[in-house]
């Protein structure tokens, strides 16, 4: 079985080649990159990596968010261009770690659609300092206590790191009607039939890794909602709101641990300290 990463990609140039070798050596046989108008040197980094690794590299420019149509054409063209069985569409910030070391574990040429639990990882206060790296990201969310009924527009002492986030799928490619939004579903020719949740695969986040890559990211956020974008999450929405009233620093401390936070947190089982998960990509990369 051959499988497929298809990444949406704007910006990425501290994470993206972290995020192919690592995926690579987890079992990914080929990646579709889609680069959605990058500006900082993630387009040439992509291009370099070609000549070690099996990547389509498709330029779209557009100041637009067409996310599930662009992450189904990505799809579909993993198949039919790189002979893709199966295809998990992914994000820069997001690293898919096999329990055994081998995203294949769970996909059979009969199989639909595979679910994946998705974590959250939460900084400390050395992300403030100058040599912090996203991987020493220390604590992972362990029991979310925001619900989806939280307004997080309006009420500006919410902390989405500590919400409930939607899990991920692989996809067979064979039936592949449609990927869903961020790729949290998926629509499949065979509806319910042969889909499982993965007891082998976790998918962790890693959503702060600068303070200057996170404000780039929100600024382009606000372009494409002053453009009319209307599909966009309530975070994202928030996040610029913050940032034209001046108060994007406020939201920074909001996503990061203090210790006195991370003491409280981790009291009550929200979340727990485990650097292993950084540990574990780190060896992979070498």
């Amino acid at each position: 079985m051959r499988l497929a990463m298809n990444l949406l990609i704007k910006n990425e140039a501290d994470i993206i080649e972290d995020n192919i070798r690592f995926h690579a050596r987890q079992g990914v046989d080929c990646f579709v990159v889609m680069d959605n108008g990058s500006d900082d040197g993630t387009r040439d980094i992509v291009s370099a990596l070609q000549q070690e690794f099996d990547i389509h590299l498709i330029d779209r420019p557009e100041l637009d968010y067409q996310q599930s149509n662009w992450k189904t054409e990505m799809a579909k063209i993993s198949r039919s261009r790189l002979g893709a069985d199966w295809s998990i569409a992914n994000d820069a910030d997001e690293f898919w770690v096999a329990a055994d070391g081998n995203l294949k574990h769970d996909i059979t040429r009969w199989g639909s659609i595979v679910y994946c639990k998705r974590i959250n990882m939460i900084p400390d206060e050395s992300f403030h300092s100058d040599k912090f790296h996203y991987l020493d990201s220390p604590y992972r969310v362990n029991l979310p206590i925001l619900s989806k009924g939280c307004n997080l527009v309006e009420n500006a002492n919410l902390s989405i790191m500590l919400g409930n986030i939607n899990g991920k799928v692989m996809v067979n490619n064979h039936g592949l009607l449609r990927v869903k939004g961020g790729n949290h579903r998926a629509w499949h020719l065979w509806g319910q039939l042969n889909q499982k949740e993965s007891q082998n695969t976790a998918v962790f986040h890693f959503p702060i890794r600068s303070k200057e890559g996170f404000i780039r990211n929100v600024e382009n956020r606000a372009r494409l909602l002053d453009k009319g974008v209307r599909k966009m999450g309530d975070h994202y929405r928030r996040w610029v709101k913050l940032y034209k009233d001046n108060r994007i620093e406020e939201e920074l401390e909001r996503l990061t641990l203090s210790a006195n936070d991370a003491r409280t947190l981790t009291k009550f089982g929200v979340v727990t300290r485990d650097t292993s998960v950084g540990s574990r990509i780190r060896a992979q990369l070498g």
